[in-house]
């Protein structure tokens, strides 16, 4: 005959008692181990939603903040950048004036000057050339190409390509950047009248004879258009003229042309004496574009990166060191017989360094850009971002004392918890065995 007091149903339900507590204990362990309520939103069901609001938008905060500070290294490394082509054309400028003081005829003054333009393009070639974590800087929204390339071997061959009197080197921007030539404007001579370029290809001729050629009335108008490259013929008095076509032969006065893929037949239709169209030839020093890049240096400020290898402040100075590197010494576009240009380039270096107001014009109204502008503006730029980092910073602080106060448990409370809780556990351990122990042969 059985005498134990407890039965199968009561030790079910002490059982059950006991696991419950030590699963109280167990949770208890957990949040003083790791100092959080719970280890997922369900534990903290009233609060969920909040505290996901809360991390997403620390978590935006951040993202925000690793990307301004790339954006401003690519600023800082930009200031360093323009610092040395500041240096470059200031120190140019001073060799300009130097060159002024004394005699312009002379060879060797000539030549030293005209070296110094020479590494003057190349310093400038390589600054506007910077990247950095392979990505160019100064070629506006096509990162991965290198925007600047002058082509320059040597001196030699430079003057070659620009004698300074057939050919000579862009004194105005359009020509310079865009090249642009009509009946009236444009390259190769590029002279001035009255602060415009005067000089074009007259009339010129479109002849369908496979290959088919353009033909300029003025003898030596297309000199400048190098074989290779695309042409743009716009504006054409018979429409099917119009259309971007590939240079394959020139004799400087005759195009030989093919469509721009370079092996399909251009298809022009004869027309003897077009003096409507504009041609634009793709010959510039610069590869990259002119989108502006927008950064989001927050969720509701937006900064504006828009400086890129042709900004008038480097064109101009770009623009003056061709203009004194053209032309062998006695030559007729040399520089000893074209003495303004070395005042001319004086005037386009001062341009690019400083505001307009602080020199003339030598050849029309230019764009007003200049490096202590861009100075100006890079720093405003950095200014606005670390601002912006620091409001960011204090934010993510906020948030996160917040996500702290409803995650994280009160450490006295939760051991003191785990203690009494660990009381009970023994207690319910003690009872059990005890409970066990009992049986009813002890009171008879």
């Amino acid at each position: 005959m059985a005498t134990r007091i407890s039965n199968l149903a009561a030790r079910s339900q002490l059982i059950g008692y006991m696991l419950r507590t030590q699963q109280r204990v167990h949770e208890a362990e957990v949040q003083v181990s790791s100092e959080k309520r719970s280890q997922d939103y369900q534990g903290i069901a009233r609060e969920s939603e909040r505290l996901i609001n809360i991390e997403n938008a620390s978590g935006l905060l951040t993202r925000y903040i690793q990307g301004n500070e790339l954006l401003d290294l690519n600023l800082k490394i930009s200031e360093t950048a323009l610092e040395g082509i500041d240096t470059t054309i200031r120190d140019f400028r001073a060799e300009l004036y130097e060159f002024n003081s004394g005699d312009k005829d002379v060879q060797s003054r000539v030549e030293e000057i005209q070296n110094s333009a020479f590494r003057a393009l190349k310093d400038m070639e390589t600054y506007l050339n910077t990247e950095v974590n392979g990505r160019f800087i100064f070629a506006g929204t096509r990162v991965d190409t290198q925007p600047v390339s002058f082509g320059l071997t040597n001196k030699t061959a430079f003057q070659t390509k620009y004698d300074g009197n057939a050919v000579t080197y862009p004194i105005v921007r359009n020509n310079h950047i865009y090249q642009k030539l009509t009946t009236t404007s444009g390259h190769p001579t590029d002279t001035t009248v009255g602060g415009l370029v005067s000089d074009g290809f007259g009339d010129v001729s479109f002849a369908d004879t496979s290959p088919d050629t353009i033909t300029a009335a003025t003898a030596g108008a297309f000199a400048n258009v190098p074989v290779g490259s695309l042409i743009t013929v716009s504006s054409a008095t018979t429409g099917g003229n119009d259309g971007t076509y590939y240079v394959s032969a020139n004799t400087g006065t005759a195009l030989t042309v093919y469509a721009s893929d370079g092996t399909t037949d251009a298809g022009l239709t004869a027309d003897a004496n077009d003096a409507a169209p504009t041609i634009t030839v793709n010959n510039s020093y610069y590869s990259g574009d002119e989108q502006l890049q927008t950064h989001h240096a927050s969720q509701y400020r937006d900064l504006t990166y828009d400086i890129n290898g042709i900004d008038p402040a480097f064109e101009k100075a770009i623009r003056a060191m061709g203009i004194i590197l053209q032309g062998a010494f006695s030559t007729a576009g040399g520089l000893d017989q074209n003495t303004a240009r070395s005042e001319d380039a004086i005037d386009l270096l001062t341009l690019a360094l400083e505001p307009p107001e602080s020199s003339s014009s030598p050849y029309g109204t230019e764009l007003s850009s200049n490096i202590n502008q861009l100075s100006i503006n890079l720093g405003y730029d950095r200014v606005l971002i670390n601002q912006t980092n620091d409001t960011h910073t204090q934010l993510i602080a906020f948030y996160e004392e917040r996500i702290i106060n409803m995650e994280n448990v009160n450490p006295t409370d939760a051991i003191t918890r785990l203690l009494d809780e660990t009381r009970a556990l023994d207690a319910s351990f003690q009872a059990m065995a005890r409970i066990r122990q009992l049986s009813l042969s002890n009171y008879i």
